[in-house]
């Protein structure tokens, strides 16, 4: 997750009702991760990618007919079609991880790029990071051994959920440029309108016309996509980001929960350690970005959150 500025000292319920809406959100996220994993066995990873990107173009065509043609062009195609690439196959290694593990243990490892994102950061950015920020990084990644448990051979779906998260990361860092121009709903659309153009070839190639039934998982999975979004973008705009960012800790247990009562998956006790180590290092750097960016001297230049899962 990515930060912008907080306002301080806003009512108490504006931070209640940024609380709410960011865990609309995180449940609309996780659920979308739930749908993903009941019919990645049912239709091709590639029409899941169309359904995925194909739904939210579709919401956003209201938005579209009301607006000022001009604020939908775009002088920066090449930056929104590389953030568009990057989106979209940490959805697809999302998505095949979600059909290959335990919900829990998938959520995890591609929640991990807050802590990708300090490298990502460090590496291409050029971004300074304190010792406090370091320290939670190396105590996160620690958490990801914790999950991954290589003792012996890997699971290829856990690398998959790691690589996920990495690309996720480098999509932030894209947006991170792209928002010094452009809007935030211009950066949904272009994804959405790349990332479905890219999607229709191999969604053609591999095409198995889903049921009835399976059409409304993948309209739902989209739809919560997109509404888990405006969830987001809705916390951020009322709530201290300092309040609401932490919270987004919760995928990692309600994903545990609904995997434990939707498919009997029992996470074992380095999961659980390995679930909370992440999440406690994740939310640890949400706030201490959210804090150094209100300090005198740290510009605005965080991007504003905006999900790719």
């Amino acid at each position: 997750m990515t930060l912008e500025p907080s306002r301080p000292h806003l009512p108490l319920g504006d931070n209640l009702r940024g609380i709410l809406w960011m865990l609309f959100s995180v449940a609309a996220f996780t659920t979308m991760g739930l749908v993903i994993k009941v019919i990645s066995h049912q239709v091709p990873l590639a029409v899941i990618l169309l359904f995925r990107q194909g739904v939210v173009l579709a919401l956003l065509v209201p938005w579209m007919l009301r607006t000022d043609r001009r604020q939908l062009r775009t002088r920066r195609f090449g930056l929104h079609a590389l953030r568009a690439g990057l989106a979209v196959l940490s959805f697809a290694c999302f998505a095949y991880a979600l059909g290959k593990l335990f919900l829990a243990d998938a959520m995890t490892l591609t929640y991990t790029n807050p802590l990708w994102s300090i490298l990502v950061g460090v590496l291409i950015l050029g971004e300074p990071v304190q010792v406090r920020r370091w320290t939670a990084t190396g105590a996160g990644f620690v958490g990801v051994l914790f999950v991954v448990k290589p003792t012996g051979a890997v699971d290829p779906a856990m690398l998959a959920a790691l690589a996920s998260a990495v690309l996720a990361s480098l999509s932030m860092a894209v947006i991170k440029r792209l928002t010094t121009t452009e809007s935030m709903h211009q950066i949904i659309l272009y994804l959405s309108l790349i990332g479905t153009a890219v999607a229709v070839g191999p969604a053609i190639y591999f095409w198995r016309t889903p049921g009835l039934a399976q059409a409304a998982w993948l309209v739902a999975m989209g739809a919560l996509a997109y509404v888990g979004q405006i969830g987001l973008a809705r916390a951020v705009a009322l709530a201290e980001i300092t309040v609401v960012a932490p919270m987004d800790f919760l995928r990692m247990p309600f994903a545990a929960v609904l995997g434990l009562v939707l498919f009997a998956e029992v996470p074992d006790v380095w999961t659980v350690l390995g679930i909370i180590v992440i999440g406690l290092a994740s939310a640890y750097i949400a706030h201490r970005e959210a804090v150094l960016r209100r300090e005198p001297g740290h510009g605005a230049g965080g991007a504003p959150p905006v999900a790719d899962a």
